[in-house]
């Protein structure tokens, strides 16, 4: 089932391949319980995205929130993820929700960690999170072929930004490193780590992790829709440690606020 302007579709013949023409803005919503999480930061997300790309639309005047409550009792989810695209052919963009594959860690993965590797490789507009099907396609074909869970996405200069659809952080001396914003497309999850890390006095720096450096630091971990917070098992052939004490509070303290 897919609503295509809030009209019920039943999306035989949907494809995604349609938002290869024209432009095409979305946000990821993750369903727990039936509910959305952390609904108001993708709105803000989305609304960025939008000023950014110098499209004269508030977010707030879309009614995401009523629209993705229709398509969760009409679908009757209670766990997954939901896809929201604003695509935008002429003057007045056509809206479209549906629901989209989700591949969620599992409990070893939570535990153990897991195997990412580098790929030099960028968004055009980091802050700006417009569907991109080369990227995609690239990253999910050499996430099969090499076995790991993760792209990391490397720059120019040889830094680590993100992830193909993460946040990275890394942590070294109880003090976490994360890229600055104009290098990444922020996420909902990124935001909370920040959130509980100035509730806890945990200190960030926002700086970009080089390739040649990932030996200086002790720990990683993944944020995003469907990891949430993940330890990454090694980077490459650079080995983390998953189970470590600063980590693990981070987990707790987030998945204490999806439960409340």
């Amino acid at each position: 089932m897919i609503l295509v302007n809030n009209i019920v579709n039943n999306g035989t013949s949907f494809s995604e391949d349609i938002f290869t023409k024209g432009l095409s803005i979305y946000e990821v919503i993750r369903i727990f319980k039936g509910h959305p999480i952390f609904l108001k930061d993708n709105i803000i997300r989305l609304n960025n995205s939008l000023k950014e790309s110098n499209i004269p639309i508030n977010a707030e005047s879309l009614y995401l929130p009523d629209k993705l409550q229709r398509y969760i009792e009409l679908a009757h989810i209670t766990e997954g993820n939901l896809k929201y695209v604003l695509h935008f052919q002429s003057e007045t963009p056509d809206e479209y929700i549906f629901r989209i594959p989700h591949a969620y860690p599992t409990e070893k993965d939570y535990r153990q960690g897991v195997p990412t590797m580098t790929y030099e490789a960028m968004r055009e507009n980091p802050g700006v999170k417009y569907i991109n099907l080369n990227l995609r396609t690239l990253a999910d074909r050499l996430i099969k072929e090499h076995g790991v869970y993760e792209i990391l996405l490397v720059d120019r200069e040889g830094f680590i930004t993100e992830g193909s659809r993460s946040n990275v952080f890394f942590i070294q001396n109880d003090t976490l490193y994360t890229s600055p914003l104009e290098y990444i497309l922020p996420g909902t999850s990124r935001k909370r780590v920040f959130d509980i890390c100035k509730q806890e006095n945990i200190r960030i720096v926002e700086k970009r992790v080089g390739c040649n450096n990932l030996n200086d630091y002790d720990v990683a971990f993944l944020t995003g829709t469907s990891p949430l917070i993940l330890p990454i098992a090694r980077v490459n052939e650079v080995d983390y440690c998953p189970d470590n004490t600063l980590l693990r509070k981070l987990m707790e303290r987030y998945f204490a606020l999806l439960e409340s």
